[in-house]
């Protein structure tokens, strides 16, 4: 395998500052709750968009693997990938409960049941664990989520836990059990994108509606069945009060499994951005896009139906932000749902690969030389003033459209970062995989979790910290990018970083960023980044 080093002014952090227009990140706090921008309750983070703006310096250039700038790491009991929820000095994420030889049953291995930790933020000690029993199994470390994918919430009183495969539960922050409820879950495609949050005194989540809900169309389809067409019932976003789990509302439009949702501010009013669509025939319908108030009675502002979105989306203050299933990004006017821009995104920009065999960036060429299926990694844009970034669809690729002019950008960056006698290097292409857990338990299934990270996959939604994106793979490889630069080439790439030895480091999870410190989970450890 050729590794060569890359290019000095790669790793440089970009000095110059470039003004952002008025297309401006909306700052505004969802939460009824007074909360420290410098804590994350949720898996969107304080502002509910996964931007982070603090006066706090945070880490842009680490090493797990050398252990470079890492205040501490700690073991997990057993993998999973929930998010990490902080407020103060505890954290909470969910992992699977120890898995046993029985799980390995259809097409890989399978379980129900989670468990939920809190951690010390100081140290990464485990201080209580509960229990979260499921309903239905999810495949374990799947392509696209399982049963730890919801990241924890909390408002420094109590934390709330979800099991994907059927389960929450209210606790105080100390250990204390206030509510707990199962919930039914669809025979496939029950565990996707969807994180839980907390809105003026309720929990929200999507799933069925009950089973003795007269409005709920029946569950009629075979177990494993992916492509049933009328055999599932809706999933809708339901509210719960949060301090009792007792049914508070639903969200009439519907949603399907493969909309992970964006909250954002319209005249005041909290409204949730979500999508009907997706592969594998979900049964919502018709397919489209929609926002909702979030107030009591759900109100709806506008829906799209003609145009088929899978949940790829992102708010600001004045637009949302979508990718259709074929070519194009849709920017739309938030307040009515009008196509301000339609910008070509198949086929359409300027490519600036790395030259291995000289070490160093190439000129700009044509994109159209580029051959991948599809146009991005599933939920992995984020939008940063006016400019809107995502992973390419094909292995090392970043994109960057720009808003205001219709150019789209894509820069060739590592795909793993590799520690050879004790020196860094990167590798560009090939690739060691392997999704080790806690207990030490091999994982059975999908092959397609071992890939590089990038296409027909959800990875980590990023998070962008004072305007620097953090990308993470399922590899383990995580890119800063300094979101303001003019072009979009090497001087944006800040660095390129691990969370530990290839083969040996393997994640879906999303990164934190708390109190100046960056934290992030594998299949087998919990990490803290900071000097």
């Amino acid at each position: 395998m050729l590794l060569r080093p890359l290019a000095a002014s790669v790793l440089a952090i970009a000095l110059t500052s470039i003004a952002l227009t008025s297309i401006a990140l909306n700052s505004t706090t969802l939460n009824s709750i007074t909360l420290s921008q410098d804590n994350w309750p949720e898996h969107r983070g304080p502002e509910r968009n996964y931007h982070l703006t603090s006066k706090t310096e945070y880490p842009k250039k680490w090493s797990v693997a050398t252990d470079e700038d890492i205040l501490w790491r700690a073991p997990l009991p057993e993998t999973g990938h929930s998010g990490i929820a902080v407020l103060g000095d505890k954290l909470f994420l969910t992992c699977f409960r120890q898995l046993m030889v029985e799980d390995n049953e259809r097409k890989g291995t399978w379980a129900s049941e989670t468990r939920g930790h809190c951690l010390d933020a100081e140290t990464g000690e485990i201080l209580w664990s509960c229990d979260l029993p499921g309903q239905r199994p999810n495949q374990v470390n799947g392509t696209f989520t399982d049963s730890t994918t919801p990241t924890p919430v909390t408002d420094g009183k109590h934390v709330w836990f979800v099991n994907a495969g059927g389960f929450m539960a209210c606790y105080t922050v100390e250990g204390k059990l206030v509510w707990e409820k199962e919930f039914e879950v669809r025979t496939k495609h029950s565990a996707k994108q969807f994180q839980p949050f907390l809105h003026e005194g309720d929990l929200y989540y999507a799933m069925m509606r009950d089973a003795n809900d007269s409005e709920r169309r029946p569950q009629t389809a075979k177990a494993w069945d992916k492509n049933s067409k009328s055999g599932w019932p809706w999933m809708y976003v339901r509210r719960f009060d949060a301090l009792t789990g007792k049914p508070a509302g639903i969200l009439p439009q519907g949603i399907t499994v493969h909309s992970k949702g964006a909250l954002g501010m319209l005249n005041g009013q909290s409204v949730l951005l979500h999508a009907k669509g997706g592969g594998h025939s979900p049964p919502e319908k018709p397919f489209g896009v929609s926002l909702s108030k979030l107030n009591p009675t759900f109100d709806l502002v506008w829906e799209r139906p003609d145009l088929y979105f899978e949940g790829t989306h992102f708010i600001d203050q004045k637009y949302a932000y979508c990718f259709d299933r074929k070519s194009d990004f849709f920017v739309l006017d938030l307040a009515t749902g009008e196509t301000v821009k339609q910008i070509r995104i198949l086929g359409k920009g300027t490519f600036i690969g790395f030259d291995e065999e000289n070490g160093q960036y190439k000129k700009p060429t044509d994109v159209s030389d580029l051959n991948w299926k599809r146009l991005l990694t599933h939920r992995t844009n984020i939008g940063v003033g006016k400019y809107h970034f995502f992973m390419g669809g094909g292995p090392g690729i970043l994109g960057r459209i720009d808003l205001e002019s219709e150019e789209v950008s894509y820069l060739q960056v590592p795909v793993q970062v590799v520690v050879e006698n004790g020196k860094t290097k990167f590798s560009w292409s090939e690739f060691e995989s392997g999704d080790e857990t806690g207990s030490g338990f091999v994982v059975e299934g999908d092959k397609r979790r071992l890939s590089h990270g990038y296409g027909h996959i959800s990875a980590a939604t990023p998070i962008v910290v004072n305007n620097h994106i953090y990308f993470s793979t399922v590899l383990g490889t995580v890119y800063v990018i300094d979101a303001t630069t003019e072009r979009f080439d090497e001087s944006a790439l800040v660095s390129v970083n691990d969370l530990g030895l290839p083969g040996k480091t393997w994640t879906l999870a999303p990164f934190t960023a708390a109190n100046g410190h960056l934290y992030h989970r594998t299949s087998r450890e919990i990490i803290c980044i900071g000097k």
